[in-house]
């Protein structure tokens, strides 16, 4: 008989992972339109979820924001990055006269940025990523700006953190019930084989292992089909 093999534990973590990333992105999405709806001279806003130097999810509220933020992914500067890796509010009044991350500045003054105001998401234990904003105006940002920036960013990065923790929660509590319901059918199926074969419960949780080994199967599998009568 021809069976499916199990998926592995990477497959499953890559599954779960994008579970919690499609979760979190209406957060996002709502993050970067309230930022670019609030602080006037924004041209657009962006926010970035950052692990370990790489994009985890992203949201943005045009193209010309994914383009500088590409930019600062693929020359690895940026005020973005640095919000994120030194945990601090990032302001850059004139992309003209910022000598600050010179790569990237030309890059973002071809796509007609002049100035640019970037947060980092501060949660419990470790930055998140970053929030920023962009104008095609010099000096159009001000304190007043940094202020409402930094609350959106705050208030962002704990509805982040909370709602991890409860996908986590919800993940965690699944595969709990998962590995409970495979048990379950593993005891059914040595129950079986010892009525029927009148062997000890170890001798018959020997025979599904190896069995199942023999088929190329999992013990829960194989135990599946000795429930079925297969």
């Amino acid at each position: 008989m021809v069976t499916e093999a199990s998926p592995g534990p990477d497959l499953v973590l890559a599954s779960e992972l994008v579970g919690v990333r499609q979760s979190l992105q209406p957060v996002l999405t709502l993050t970067t339109s309230i930022a670019a709806s609030t602080i006037a001279a924004a041209t657009g806003a962006g926010i970035s979820l950052i692990e370990d130097g790489s994009r985890t999810s992203t949201a943005s509220t045009n193209a010309l924001v994914e383009l500088a933020d590409a930019q600062q992914y693929e020359l690895d500067e940026g005020p973005c990055l640095t919000s994120w890796r030194d945990s601090v509010l990032i302001r850059m009044d004139d992309l003209e006269h910022d000598s600050r991350f010179p790569a990237w500045t030309a890059a973002a003054r071809e796509l007609r940025l002049r100035s640019v105001l970037s947060t980092p998401l501060r949660g419990v234990h470790r930055n998140r990523g970053a929030l920023k904003v962009y104008s095609e105006r010099p000096y159009a940002f001000g304190r007043a700006d940094e202020d409402l920036l930094l609350q959106i960013a705050e208030q962002a990065a704990l509805l982040l953190e909370n709602l991890g923790l409860l996908v986590e929660v919800e993940h965690t509590s699944a595969a709990v019930m998962s590995a409970l319901q495979l048990r379950q059918r593993v005891t059914l199926a040595q129950g079986i084989l010892v009525g029927r074969r009148g062997i000890s419960p170890e001798q018959a949780f020997l025979e599904l292992a190896e069995e199942g080994g023999r088929r190329g199967q999992t013990v829960a599998d194989y135990a599946a089909d000795v429930i079925a009568g297969r």
